[in-house]
């Protein structure tokens, strides 16, 4: 009989656990038996398969090593996180990150608040604490450092970070100092450029904002907002005027190099 509780059960963590399932009865073994070859505990594998618990990557790796599936597992809990992902990013965010991924170059403008490309741990998990239990901060987490893996690829983007000095003024000591060294970390990549715009520079914009390049596609921009009700801005002339407004804004800024002289004394500082 299908409970409530079941039909809030994502369709693939269902799929997941109808295979094991079928699998496991079908080569005529308990679920105690199976949990004794993959070297896991019967009670934690009764509640994948009640639902209670999630599989995990480690749990599906196993499954297909047992029963030679080739990967089925793996591809399905793959799909899973995916899935479990973009429900716990605000759907105003949710097309920024697909998008960032194809882009050949971005502009970002943050006047207040260390952009998420750039942030460490310590402050992903700071800006996500207040109203969340721990598991889902860590999930946060984990997202934010996966989009920084964008710079990594072998074609990332151009990636041009514009801020005000309060971005990092406003931080508290400790995390000050780490961030600090993490951006000093990405100015060694060749195609990461941060300038630093300072507090005497009156350059009053209240909202972040992205614009961001693509080889075969018209540039988008991403406007920021708060909780994230931001959005996606496809119109050809609104994202040309913040286009304008970046350079606008970058007229004000220090160099590179000074900028990075900012950054060096913030992360000396105690």
């Amino acid at each position: 009989m299908t409970t409530e509780k079941n039909l809030e059960v994502p369709s693939l963590h269902r799929l997941f656990v109808k295979e094991m399932r079928v699998r496991r009865e079908a080569a005529g073994l308990s679920r105690n038996r199976l949990a004794e070859a993959l070297g896991c505990s019967p009670q934690w594998l009764a509640k994948v398969e009640t639902y209670a618990k999630a599989p995990s990557v480690g749990l599906a790796d196993d499954l297909d090593a047992f029963f030679t599936t080739g990967g089925t597992f793996r591809r399905t809990w793959d799909e899973l996180d995916d899935e479990r992902k973009r429900g716990l990013v605000p759907s105003g965010f949710r097309p920024l990150i697909e998008i960032e991924k194809t882009a050949t170059g971005i502009l970002a403008f943050e006047p207040m608040l260390m952009t998420g490309l750039m942030q460490t741990e310590d402050l992903a998990r700071l800006l996500h604490l207040h109203g969340e239990g721990p598991e889902k901060v860590e999930e946060f987490v984990r997202i934010r450092m996966e989009r920084q893996r964008l710079f990594d690829k072998p074609d990332a983007p151009w990636f041009f970070l514009l801020m005000r000095e309060a971005a990092l003024r406003d931080l508290p000591g400790h995390l000050r100092q780490k961030q600090c060294q993490q951006l000093l970390r990405r100015l060694e990549h060749p195609k990461i450029s941060i300038q630093i715009i300072p507090a005497e520079e009156l350059s009053f914009i209240g909202a972040g904002f992205m614009v961001l390049s693509f080889a075969e596609a018209e540039d988008l921009a991403y406007v920021e907002a708060a909780k994230g009700l931001g959005r996606i801005v496809e119109d050809a002339e609104a994202v040309k005027r913040l286009g304008v407004t970046f350079n606008l804004l970058r007229s004000s800024a220090l160099s590179v190099r000074e900028s990075e002289r900012m950054i060096r004394a913030f992360a000396e500082a105690e």
